[in-house]
C-alpha cells in the first residue's frame, strides 16, 4: 500500500450528498467536478463544485448508474479519485474494479469487501461463520423455496439477495401469499438491481433497526462510532434517525458494536460503512445486513461524535492511517434527523415531483440542513425523493426533540406535497417521545398521524381566505409592476373573488388604510376582524379568532397565490369580480375507462398484453417514479385497448396509457 495524495475528485452524484461531499473536500484543499443533468445546472451543486459537467441525458442507465462514462469524466476532467455517494454505483463492486483499474482512486472500501457484502446470501454466511446471531433463511429457485418454506416459521419476509433499500421486500403470512409474492419480488429485484436471486427469512414482529457505524483504515486498524437507530420507516425507506438509541442500553450496545467489529475485521474492511441489525422486544439482536459505503443518516453519528466521515474515507482513500483510537471516540449528546421528502402523506405517500416555489430552511445555529436548493427549483421525477435532511442536537434526548420540533416548524416549502405536516406531528407524538420506535412505527400510528395532518375543515378555509385578504391588501399596493397592477387590480372596488379548494368564495375589505387590522366579508358575512398584522416578503403572521396564525406565501407567474402553513400549500386563485358574468372553461370530466399516468415516471412493467379481458382492479402497469413503484388497477371490468406506451418510456403526469372498452351486458328486448 502506498499513500496518494488527492487534489481532485469527481462525484459520482447529485443532490444533498454532492453538496456534503464538496463542502469537505472544499475545507481540506480538494478541488471537485461534478456531473449534473441539465434540469440541476442552477442547484447548489452546481455553485459549489469546482467545475461541472452537464450531461446530455437525464435517465439514470445513462447517467449516475453509467459506470464507464463516470470513470471517462473523471479522466477527462483530470480528477485523482472518484466519491461515490450514496446510493447509485457506491456499492458496485464492479464500478469500483474499473475506477481502480483507470489508475484512479477508489473513495470507499475494497472491492471484494463491497461484492461479498452486496450478496445477502454470501454476506449471511460470511456473518454465520463469524458467530454472528441471524435469522433463519431459504434461497434458491421458486420451486425450491416453496418446496422447503415449511422448515420456517411464517410470516416470512421475501427479499432480494443482491438488494437494499427495501426494494423487492414482501412480508408473506401464508403459503399462498408466498406463492404470489414471490414472482414480484423477483421481477423487482431484476429491475432494481440486474439480479432476480431472492431469499426469504422469518420475520421478525415489530423489531428495531438498530445500526453501527464502522471506520477502518488501510493498515488494519478498525473503530466505531456507537450506534443510530433508524427504526422509523414508511415503504421500508428511513425517515427519522437518532443516536444514540433509546432503546440500547450498555449490555446491548456492547453486544452490537462486538458483533459490527467483528464482521469488519472478518473481511478486513476499510473506509466507512454501518452494520446493520433487527432487535426484538426482548433485546436479542440479528444481523441484517452491512451497508458499504456512507450513510444517508450519517450526519447524526457527525453531530455527536464531532468526526467528519467524509474527511475519513477520503485520508483513507489516500492510504493514511486512522488520527484516532477507540478511546478517543466520544459520544456527546443526543442527535435527531428528520428526512424530507417530495411525497403526499395523505396518499399513502405517493411522490410528488413538481416545481417548488419557494424553500426557507431552519437557522444554521438551530439545526444542521443537508440539501440542493435554497431557492425555488423543479423536483425532477427521475431521482429518489429526498429533499433535506434535518438534524439537531440537545444535552439530552428530549433537548434534541424540542429543537427538531422548532426547526421543522421554521421550515416552509411551497409548491408540493411534502412530508413536512408529516414529520412535525410525529416528532411530537407521546409515542415517538417515550421511545417507542419500532419499524411498524407508521402503520401503528398511521390514522392517529394522517387525521392530525388533514388538511380539510371550514375554520382552516377562513384562516387561508383572512391571509388572502391580508396579502391582497398588501402586496397589491406595495408592486406597481406586480401582475394585479397590470390587470387593472386597483380599479375593481372593493369586493374580489378567489377560488380556494376548488370553490368560490366572495371576500369583502372595507375601504380605509388602517394601519395592522382590516375589516372584511367572507361571501357577504361579516366576519371578526384580522388584528396586529405583520407583512414580509414571504411571510404573513396575523391575529384572527383569537389565534395567531404564520404563513409563507408566493405568488406563481400565473398570479396564483400559493399559501404554507402546517407543511401544506394551499393554492388560491384570484378571480375578477369586475366581470360577475366572466364564464369560466369547463372541462370535461375524465373518462373513467382511460388510463393515465398519475405522476411523472417510467414505464418499469407492463402486466397486461392489449386486447386481455381483465376485471376491476386487476393490476395493469407499474410506473417508477422517485424509486418507488406504483401500481395502476383497471378502474372497470373491460378489455385492455392499445398500448399507447412501452416498457422502458418516460411518461409525463395525466399522459393517458391506454383505455378499457368496458364490457356491457347483451339486454334482450321482446
Amino acid at each position: 500500500m502506498s499513500n496518494r495524495y488527492i487534489n481532485k475528485i469527481l462525484i459520482a452524484n447529485r443532490g444533498e450528498i454532492a453538496c456534503r461531499i464538496i463542502r469537505t473536500a472544499s475545507r481540506l484543499g480538494i478541488s471537485t467536478i461534478i456531473p449534473l443533468t441539465k434540469e440541476e445546472k442552477d442547484t447548489l451543486p452546481a455553485d459549489a463544485a469546482d467545475e461541472v459537467h452537464i450531461l446530455e441525458s437525464s435517465l439514470l442507465n445513462e447517467t449516475y448508474m453509467n459506470a464507464k462514462l463516470m470513470v471517462d469524466l473523471a479522466i477527462k476532467y483530470e480528477a485523482d479519485a472518484i466519491h461515490p455517494g450514496y446510493g447509485f454505483l457506491s456499492e458496485n463492486a464492479d464500478f469500483a474494479r474499473l475506477v481502480e483499474k483507470s489508475g484512479l482512486i477508489w473513495i470507499g472500501p475494497a472491492p471484494e469487501a463491497i461484492a461479498a457484502m452486496g450478496d445477502k446470501l454470501t454476506a449471511r454466511t460470511i456473518a454465520s461463520e463469524a458467530e454472528i446471531s441471524m435469522t433463519r433463511a431459504l434461497s434458491g429457485e421458486k420451486s425450491e423455496i416453496l418446496k422447503n418454506h415449511e422448515s420456517l416459521k411464517f410470516p416470512l419476509l421475501i427479499k432480494a439477495a443482491a438488494g437494499g433499500g427495501g426494494k423487492a421486500m414482501k412480508i408473506a403470512r401464508n403459503t399462498n401469499e408466498l406463492k404470489n409474492l414471490l414472482d414480484d419480488a423477483t421481477r423487482e429485484a431484476q429491475s432494481y438491481f440486474g439480479n432476480p436471486t431472492i431469499f426469504v427469512e422469518e420475520y421478525i414482529e415489530n423489531p428495531r433497526h438498530i445500526e453501527v457505524q464502522i471506520l477502518g483504515d488501510q493498515s488494519g486498524n478498525i473503530v466505531h462510532l456507537y450506534e443510530r437507530e433508524c427504526s422509523i420507516q414508511r415503504r421500508y425507506q428511513k425517515i427519522i434517525e437518532e443516536s444514540p438509541s433509546s432503546f440500547v442500553d450498555e449490555t446491548l450496545r456492547e453486544k452490537l458494536i462486538t458483533d459490527a467489529l467483528k464482521l469488519g475485521r472478518k473481511i478486513g474492511y476499510f473506509n466507512a460503512g454501518t452494520v446493520e441489525f433487527l432487535v426484538d422486544p426482548h433485546g436479542k439482536h440479528y444481523f441484517l445486513e452491512m451497508n458499504t459505503r456512507l450513510q444517508v443518516e450519517h450526519p447524526v453519528t457527525e453531530v455527536i461524535t464531532g468526526i467528519d466521515l467524509v474527511e475519513e474515507q477520503i485520508k483513507v482513500a489516500m492510504g493514511l492511517p486512522l488520527a484516532f483510537s477507540q478511546e478517543e471516540v466520544k459520544a456527546r449528546g443526543h442527535a435527531i434527523e428528520a428526512r424530507i421528502y417530495a411525497e403526499d402523506a395523505l396518499a399513502d405517500f405517493k411522490p410528488s415531483p413538481g416545481e417548488i416555489n419557494l424553500v426557507h430552511w431552519p437557522d444554521s445555529k438551530m439545526a444542521r440542513t443537508d440539501t440542493f436548493f435554497s431557492t425555488a427549483t423543479e423536483i425532477q421525477p427521475w431521482f429518489d425523493p429526498m429533499l433535506a435532511k434535518i438534524t439537531t442536537r440537545g444535552h439530552t434526548r428530549e433537548a434534541a426533540i424540542q429543537q427538531l420540533i422548532k426547526s421543522l416548524k421554521d421550515t416552509s416549502i411551497i409548491g408540493i406535497p411534502t412530508n413536512l405536516p408529516y414529520l412535525r406531528e410525529l416528532i411530537k407524538s407521546d409515542a415517538f417521545i417515550n421511545g417507542d420506535t419500532t419499524t411498524h412505527f407508521t402503520s401503528i400510528h398511521k390514522n392517529q398521524l394522517i387525521e392530525a395532518i388533514h388538511p380539510n375543515g371550514s375554520e382552516k378555509t377562513k384562516s387561508l381566505l383572512a391571509a388572502y385578504s391580508v396579502w391582497l391588501k398588501y402586496y397589491r399596493n406595495s408592486k406597481s409592476d406586480s401582475i394585479w397592477t397590470k390587470l387593472g387590480h386597483k380599479r375593481w372596488g372593493e369586493k374580489y373573488e378567489v377560488t380556494a379548494g376548488g370553490e368560490k368564495h366572495l371576500i369583502g375589505i372595507a375601504s380605509g388604510e388602517r394601519r395592522n387590522y382590516i375589516d372584511w366579508t367572507l361571501n357577504e358575512s361579516p366576519m371578526d376582524a384580522i388584528r396586529h398584522i405583520h407583512f414580509l416578503q414571504n411571510s404573513i403572521r396575523f391575529l384572527f379568532q383569537g389565534k395567531w396564525f404564520q404563513m409563507a406565501w408566493n405568488v406563481t407567474h400565473t398570479g396564483e397565490l400559493l399559501l404554507e402553513t402546517d407543511g401544506h400549500t394551499y393554492r388560491l386563485t384570484p378571480g375578477f369580480y369586475l366581470n360577475p358574468d366572466l364564464k369560466f372553461r369547463q372541462t370535461d370530466s375524465d373518462n373513467s375507462n382511460e388510463i393515465k399516468a398519475p405522476i411523472p415516471g417510467r414505464i418499469s412493467k407492463i402486466l397486461i398484453p392489449e386486447g386481455e379481458k381483465v376485471t376491476k382492479n386487476t393490476p395493469l402497469i407499474v410506473v417508477e417514479s422517485m424509486k418507488m413503484e406504483n401500481t395502476l388497477n383497471a378502474p372497470v371490468d373491460g378489455t385492455i385497448k392499445t398500448w399507447l406506451i412501452k416498457e422502458g418510456d418516460q411518461v409525463n403526469a395525466g399522459q393517458k396509457l391506454t383505455e378499457i372498452e368496458e364490457l356491457t351486458k347483451n339486454i334482450k328486448t321482446t
